[in-house]
């Protein structure tokens, strides 16, 4: 081997070395989030895959569809998840699982969630930024969704870069090392929101009620939907968009909820209307819901029976309870058991107090 060959390689080596130092340095300096819970999952380990917002977790228990259905599943779920990175999560999904069904929240379509939103200020852009790029692990399809990002907030060619590796943009600047492959054990499998309800707070005068109007979307967000379903059929799970049994913030959000439900079936996708079940399934705004559009674990509990219901009733879900290959999930439902229950009587707690 001539000299010249073994520089080239210990060029390449380093350079690989160098390469993961950095990827590994940026994952252990990165904040909690719920998609690490997702990276520790085992391969081809979940049946049901919920993607969406904060609206998505704070309505589905992944750990109550367990010990009531036996559904294996969880939400791979951002505060903000942008329209456009809606497609690269399904893509994501199916890089280490390989689900039956995956649930689709259009959430973020209706409350405009792109990179170019001029309604947020800087802190919220670099906040929500962070939701969708501080999770991912470093593909090819993060670097695409770098690229939409920087390009809908107008960016340079630095900022480029500045965005894909950013150790020194809001990170915590403390080494975790047990986050080196940027996965965290969740038992709650993406649950959020284990919070005392301040549903009695906003009262529903602040809400808006589907009056079966259609808006279209901008034509920004039509386009981020288009390759949405581009992305969809070419997924191998079946793909199931919905509206979780909320209330809407403004007039506009029902309409383009309408507009997207017909415009999806027109597709030949399923759209699951879960937003004018409220009254079915017993949801109590002073007691279940945190605000207008997020459950705290009361409401939760009613939505997560509603939607396994659905799920059993119209796909072939297996009930996984019994099998020994899921027992490490039995195991830490109790522990799961352990928080909710602890919050569930600081709840309790709060409106003893409260009341007196």
């Amino acid at each position: 081997m001539t000299v010249r060959v073994k520089r080239i390689i210990t060029v390449i080596v380093g350079t690989i070395l160098m390469v993961a130092s950095v990827i590994c340095s940026t994952y252990m300096l990165r904040g909690y989030t719920r998609l690490c819970g997702f990276y520790d999952l085992d391969r081809n380990s979940v049946d049901v895959v919920f993607v969406g917002t904060s609206v998505t977790f704070t309505a589905f228990m992944p750990m109550e569809a367990w010990k009531d259905y036996g559904i294996v599943s969880y939400n791979y779920s951002t505060n903000v998840q942008f329209e456009n990175a809606l497609r690269y999560s399904l893509v994501d999904v199916e890089r280490s699982q390989n689900p039956k069904l995956i649930m689709v929240d259009i959430a973020p379509f209706l409350y405009e969630h792109y990179a170019g939103n001029k309604d947020w200020s800087d802190e919220e852009h670099q906040l929500f930024i962070k939701y969708n790029l501080d999770s991912r692990n470093y593909t090819l399809d993060r670097f695409a969704l770098v690229n939409e990002i920087n390009r809908d907030m107008h960016g340079s060619f630095s900022d480029y870069w500045y965005y894909f590796f950013d150790i020194s943009r809001y990170h915590t600047r403390e080494l975790d090392f047990g986050r080196f492959d940027n996965a965290e054990k969740d038992v709650g499998r993406g649950y959020g929101y284990l919070e005392h309800n301040k549903g009695d707070v906003w009262g529903l005068d602040r809400a808006f009620y589907d009056d079966g109007s259609t808006v279209k979307l901008k034509e920004q967000e039509q386009y981020y939907l288009d390759k949405l379903l581009e992305t969809a059929r070419k997924t191998d799970a079946e793909v199931v968009f919905f509206c979780a049994p909320v209330y809407f913030w403004t007039q506009e959000q029902p309409a383009k909820k309408n507009y997207m439900r017909d415009y999806i079936e027109e597709q030949g996708f399923t759209f699951a209307d879960f937003s004018n079940d409220i009254d079915k399934i017993g949801i109590d705004y002073k007691t279940d819901l945190w605000n207008v559009n997020h459950f705290d674990a009361l409401g939760a509990q009613k939505v997560t029976k509603h939607l396994c219901d659905y799920i059993v009733n119209n796909y072939d879900i297996p009930d996984r309870r019994g099998d020994e290959r899921y027992a490490e999930w039995d195991s830490d439902y109790k522990e799961w058991e352990v928080i909710r229950t602890e919050y569930e009587e600081t709840d309790k707690g709060i409106r003893v107090s409260e009341e007196k």
